[in-house]
């Protein structure tokens, strides 16, 4: 899911920090994918069908489904001619506080499953057909297809320990990637310096990949790196739910004014803002304690009145009905109120609980990731690949020859790749140098003669032209 409306907030409050780029431009680059978005993707959009008909993903004589293999094959070839060499990193096991949102995605598949149920019985192709991609997940067994295709293509494969986004935010912050590639925008929150966007609907003619700067995110908001983190928090995140009534503006605004969450829990209206519990969870504690300590107040007060009637001292025997009573010693009890009583043990301190947003916070800061893991791009095993392309998934074996020839042809040429058009931009020497070095000279030697004068400053030709 990413963050809510995050895309939308940086168009309209940090538009600078966008813009758009022909895949061309990539040339040369190292690329972090997030494997599980993608295969995610080709398994909606690759598909067949006609008007009219349902549309159904690919697959081969045994019934299995190709729409991954197909997706992930073409496009990575296609990032492979375009000189950019793609790192495919999948997820690994979902932080427990996840279990929330899958939990709500189980409900939304649970309730597609109904849906198709009823466009079948109404034969309702497109609405069939609406609800079968909703149910679309990519499992165990479309991973490892995919892990198996990139090796024998000779692409680099990432297992990251949690989740993928963060795993590639790593790579891109130590350097050994260029930028993440992924539609989930939380990576943005992970800080990874460049997030490219629509890379795998790029099509052959459209410069349509978006490329959002981090850097430049933080200066447009002109907000701090822990103050985005706790934005994307109240925005909503796949961790934990938001505060009632606070759009992306609000939120924007609260953090700029008040810093951080902490702060905006203490200012904000909580009647007309419902925080959620788990935000607050010490409050709930003290609260659930209240209300038991009056139950248990009320309870005590009726067994202390019970126990006052029977304190009570009992009324005379009739003598006439009970003689042996009536001449028995009276009975009397007396209460002291300087009596021992059992010194009360000293409260316990309750354990504090950590409110979920904390905890959020934690993950992005602080998420578990593989460091510094081992990268390499080899030449695609040709043989092997064409007999998992065309044996085990029944791809046309003369389209798959011609594809591979392609991959090989490919490899040669990045494996001393053309240098990048800005590498051509370094410290350059001003074409007018000698004369600013003349004019320098003149001013210093004037300036020295002129009594009490100033070191004049001159604008430098490094400054225009050096690196930047």
């Amino acid at each position: 899911m990413g963050i809510k409306q995050l895309a939308k907030l940086l168009s309209d409050e940090a538009p600078e920090c966008i813009k758009e780029s022909p895949l061309a431009s990539l040339n040369g680059r190292k690329i972090a994918v997030d494997a599980s978005m993608a295969i995610y993707q080709f398994l909606i959009a690759v598909r067949q069908g006609g008007e009219g008909q349902v549309y159904q993903q690919l697959t081969n004589e045994a019934g299995e489904t190709t729409s991954h293999i197909q997706g992930m094959f073409n496009r990575t070839s296609r990032f492979l001619k375009e000189g950019i060499k793609p790192v495919y990193v999948f997820d690994g096991k979902p932080p427990s506080l996840k279990s929330g949102e899958l939990l709500k995605r189980r409900e939304k598949r649970e309730k597609a499953e109904t849906d198709l149920k009823a466009a079948k019985e109404e034969g309702d192709a497109e609405a069939q057909s609406k609800q079968e991609k909703r149910l679309v997940r990519a499992g165990t067994k479309e991973n490892d297809d995919c892990k198996k295709l990139l090796r024998l293509m000779g692409c680099p494969v990432i297992e990251a320990p949690c989740e993928a986004e963060a795993q590639c935010a790593a790579l891109a912050k130590e350097g050994l990637v260029y930028a993440t590639a992924t539609e989930d925008m939380d990576a943005l929150t992970f800080a990874t310096p460049v997030l490219l966007r629509k890379m795998t609907f790029a099509s052959a003619k459209a410069s349509d990949v978006q490329v959002i700067t981090y850097d430049k995110i933080i200066s447009g908001l002109a907000i701090t790196y822990d103050q985005f983190v706790d934005l994307c928090i109240m925005m909503g995140c796949d961790y934990c739910d938001t505060i009632k009534g606070i759009g992306p503006k609000t939120a924007l605004k609260l953090i700029r004014e008040h810093k951080n969450i902490e702060t905006i829990l203490k200012k904000i209206d909580r009647k007309k803002h419902a925080v959620p519990a788990n935000w607050v969870p010490d409050e709930e504690v003290v609260e659930e304690a209240t209300k038991e300590e009056e139950t248990k107040g009320e309870e005590t007060k009726g067994e202390d009145a019970a126990d006052a009637d029977d304190a009570k001292p009992a009324a005379a025997p009739d003598a006439e009905n009970s003689p042996a009573e009536a001449n028995a010693p009276a009975v009397t009890t007396t209460t002291s109120s300087s009596s021992p009583t059992k010194p009360k043990a000293p409260a316990e301190e309750e354990e504090k609980i950590e409110p979920v947003y904390v905890q959020a916070r934690r993950l992005f800061k602080q998420h578990e990731v593989l460091e510094s893991p081992d990268i390499k791009w080899t030449e695609c095993d040709a043989k092997a690949l064409q007999a998992f392309l065309c044996d085990d998934m029944g791809f046309n074996p003369e389209r798959v020859a011609g594809q591979i020839a392609n991959l090989q042809k490919n490899f040669k040429a990045n494996a001393k790749p053309q240098m990048r058009m800005d590498s051509f931009f370094g410290a350059k020497k001003a074409p007018n140098a000698e004369l600013i070095a003349k004019k320098r000279a003149a001013e210093k030697a004037a300036t020295k003669g002129s009594k009490g004068g100033k070191k004049a400053k001159t604008g430098a030709s490094k400054g225009f032209f050096g690196k930047k």
